[in-house]
């Protein structure tokens, strides 16, 4: 089925022929078609049928697969555990890119699911961490953390502490002899997972880091010189308010469009806006993510406006006075928690950070994690762009971080200077119509040049 038939299936089926009466000589006025591109109207077809499928099934080439079991840190995942994967737990998972070295950044990358559900190697969590590992140049680590009801937030949050210290101190490569600390750390994650990489940003922040082992500190003034401070922290739509109360929760809610008047087979007239992976009303979806979140905090309900535990309610206190990393998030145009990417963003700006915020227009929530286009055959261009940038604001703060390591200076630096995020809305140049607005014919050519762009940062762009 070619662009067009998958466009009529899903948002404009029945457009010019399903009889618009006398308003069918104006149908050319509204070029629907012009408005959504092949892969997009795919995506959007299968996830409206089925929101659990499509994901990418591709492994990132030339990475090195290496599981990790760590002393004591085993957990059980029995009846009360809600994911399919049952039994012993805690094993995480590396992804070592060809050419790794000392200097290569390591990156902590939590996985959503609401923190019910998910694995390093299950839900596609193993094909994007070696798409990053591949892109990026970073060893990459999934902690398998203990998912509720066996873990909750200070549990999880201990975990992924231990998970971290153990990735900057282990040498990994031993023939290297790689010194502890050596390495740029960064954090990342994706919805429920990035939320808690946030925390967790947080936590650091007010601990100073740590002491990497053999480092002795003599005064208290040089301490963030020598901690292992974190370079940068990356995150796909994270979930930062565990109240569930951001505007977006309406104002994007999966909807179904019928027109009556305009359509007379109503069924052949249908369009769906809004998140396509959260289908129930706003208040169903409030309730339901509510109850995930009390899960995760432990029915303790002061945590739902805990500043760490929900950042989205942080303060210059968790966000000023410097040590907060450069921030990079990508999220979708449509999805329910758009805001809580948003305004955790202004506010860590607000407050002195440097933060790059990319908006997909029409993507959906975790939209990097189908680069492979749903199935369709042809890549969804907005994710190759997402992961693209992610790699390349990996490597570069990476190596301002090592930078200002060799020069004795604080990374990230210790001022406040208020500012804002630099936000990108990016819409898609693939559609049929962008050439009426780009001025090019090829689509193609605009879609491998937007690709390519993910690969570029002027020099400005992240403070130091």
């Amino acid at each position: 089925m070619g662009w067009s038939g998958w466009i009529q299936l899903f948002l404009l089926a029945g457009l010019g022929r399903a009889g618009l009466g006398k308003h069918r000589a104006n149908a050319s006025h509204y070029p629907y078609e012009d408005l959504i591109s092949e892969t997009v109207a795919y995506c959007y077809t299968a996830l409206v049928r089925d929101s659990g499928c499509c994901l990418d099934q591709k492994y990132g080439k030339g990475v090195r697969k290496k599981t990790v079991r760590r002393p004591g840190v085993g957990w059980l995942c029995d009846k009360a555990c809600y994911d399919d994967t049952k039994g012993y737990r805690g094993d995480d998972l590396l992804w070592i890119p060809e050419g790794a070295s000392c200097e290569s950044p390591r990156l902590l990358w939590i996985h959503g699911g609401s923190w019910e559900y998910g694995s390093p190697d299950t839900l596609s969590y193993g094909q994007l961490a070696s798409k990053i590992a591949e892109l990026s140049g970073a060893i990459v680590m999934v902690p398998d953390f203990p998912l509720t009801p066996v873990g909750d937030y200070h549990v999880i949050m201990q975990a992924l502490l231990d998970a971290l210290r153990w990735l900057a101190e282990t040498p990994l490569n031993p023939e290297l002899h790689c010194p502890s600390g050596s390495a740029p750390l960064l954090v990342g994650g994706d919805s429920a997972g990035g939320g808690t990489a946030l925390s967790l940003i947080m936590v650091l922040k007010h601990g100073a880091g740590w002491i990497p082992e053999g480092v002795a500190i003599t005064e208290p003034e040089t301490l963030l010189q020598q901690a292992q401070i974190l370079a940068g922290g990356v995150f796909f739509s994270p979930w930062t308010n565990l109240k569930c109360d951001t505007p977006d929760y309406y104002y994007n809610a999966f909807a179904k469009i019928v027109d009556k008047k305009a359509f007379k087979d109503p069924s052949s007239g249908i369009a769906y806006v809004g998140d396509l992976m959260f289908r129930g009303h706003p208040e169903e979806n409030l309730d339901e993510f509510t109850a995930n979140a009390k899960s995760y905090i432990g029915s303790n309900v002061d945590l739902l406006t805990d500043p760490i535990a929900s950042p989205f309610w942080s303060t210059e206190q968790e966000l000023g006075g410097g040590g907060i990393p450069p921030l990079l998030f990508a999220v979708g145009g449509s999805e329910s928690i758009l805001g809580d990417s948003m305004i955790v963003a202004q506010k860590a700006a607000f407050y002195g950070a440097s933060v790059h915020v990319d908006v997909h227009v029409g993507m959906w929530h975790d939209f990097p994690m189908y680069s492979e286009g749903c199935g369709s055959g042809y890549a969804l261009w907005q994710a190759a762009l997402a992961l693209n940038r992610t790699a390349t604001f990996i490597q570069k703060v990476a190596s301002r971080k090592l930078t200002a390591t060799r020069l004795g200076l604080v990374w990230p630096p210790s001022s406040s200077t208020p500012g804002t995020p630099k936000t990108r809305y990016i819409y898609d140049v693939t559609r049929p119509g962008a050439e009426k607005h780009l001025g090019k014919t090829d689509r193609a050519s605009w879609s491998e040049v937007a690709i390519a762009w993910g690969t570029t940062w002027e020099t400005t762009e992240i403070q130091t």
